[in-house]
């Protein structure tokens, strides 16, 4: 077991990712507590999301997982995280900057589960067991239901209704012709101080016009707490094929330096972020510019991707298809890291 994360005594049922708002097919997903927002938020190493905030609560506040979570505050503050193994159903909990860093490098976290290994059932019936001893007979119901069932509660009353306190925008949504998800890689990198997990999708426009976007997590790694330092990111546009919409979406707050080549056509920019998204470099042209932040703005557009998946059943991104709803425009180029700092579309 590793010194700096820790597995827990407990196991997910089957659907509690879904019941927390995570609906990916990715095999690791990280939980934590954004307290300036008082809002849950998860995240998989592709793609970061606001979680159901009422099962959340529900989830920490059930005796068999408050048992052992309740020292790590996780309701009140960002400093830990909860990890999900979602092929062996194990927990873990540790500081959120090693759980993100391991998400960066999965080899990390696929050492960790060899090392691990499968559950003892043994172990979880003495612990089983140990649980149901510690309960009161006369607490209330709820209490009572084994951790399996409450999932499956909470999956099953009310979803529907607590995803749209999270994002209104889902209950818009149109049917529109799905993307091929594997990528063709374009030319590029994170940019000096990013990451090293650079991904694309490319694709021919078919339409009168483009849409090309950026997707990171952040710029740089320094936040913690309610700090959220602005980052700032430079895009440099040299296509010039057809009008260009340019959408940049970061869930960290960034200045977004855009820089267009002449010749370049660009009909309008959008940025998407959970923090307060600004752009320079061209706010002096006529470019229309549209902010979709918590922050800024009180509504973002769906989740913040900033990895493309290469797995036939993972879907569009539920941020390209808002954005292709939005414009009526078919995506035609993804860049994405998980830090970021420069980006070229040519």
């Amino acid at each position: 077991m590793s010194k700096l994360i820790k597995r827990l005594d407990i196991s997910a049922h089957p659907r509690l990712e879904q019941s927390l708002g995570y609906n990916a097919e990715n095999r690791w997903v990280a939980w934590h507590w954004e307290p300036d927002l008082e809002q849950p938020f998860y995240t998989d190493g592709q793609t970061t999301g606001a979680s159901n905030s009422l099962a959340w609560q529900v989830f920490l506040e059930h005796p068999q997982v408050s048992y052992d979570l309740d020292n790590y505050e996780l309701a009140e503050t960002e400093r830990y995280w909860l990890l999900l193994d979602r092929k062996t159903r194990n927990f873990y909990i540790g500081e959120g900057k090693i759980i993100q860093s391991l998400l960066e490098q999965p080899e990390g976290l696929g050492l960790l589960a060899s090392l691990d290994g499968n559950s003892n059932p043994i172990r979880d019936t003495r612990y089983a067991v140990r649980q149901l001893t510690r309960f009161n007979p006369f607490r209330s119901w709820f209490k009572l239901i084994p951790i399996g069932l409450g999932a499956a509660l909470i999956a099953s009353f009310g979803m529907t209704h607590w995803s749209s306190l999270l994002s209104p925008q889902a209950e818009q949504k149109q049917a529109i012709q799905p993307l091929p998800v594997t990528p063709v890689i374009p030319t590029g990198n994170c940019g000096v101080g990013g990451s090293q997990d650079f991904s694309g999708y490319v694709t021919s426009a078919s339409g009168d016009k483009e849409l090309h976007l950026v997707g990171v997590y952040e710029s740089h790694p320094h936040h913690s707490g309610n700090n959220h330092p602005t980052g700032e990111i430079q895009v440099k546009v040299k296509r010039q094929d057809k009008p260009i919409i340019l959408a940049l979406s970061s869930y960290e707050p960034v200045n977004w330096n855009v820089q267009v080549e002449p010749g370049v056509e660009i009909e309008k920019i959008i940025v998407n972020g959970y923090h307060d998204q600004k752009v320079t470099g061209v706010s002096d042209s006529k470019i229309p510019i549209e902010e979709y932040s918590h922050e800024g703005t009180g509504k973002y557009l769906e989740n913040f991707t900033y990895q493309w998946s290469s797995a036939e059943n993972q879907g569009t991104p539920a941020l390209v298809t808002q954005l292709s709803q939005l414009t009526g425009t078919q995506l035609t180029s993804f860049q994405g890291c998980y830090r970021g700092t420069q980006f070229e579309i040519q």
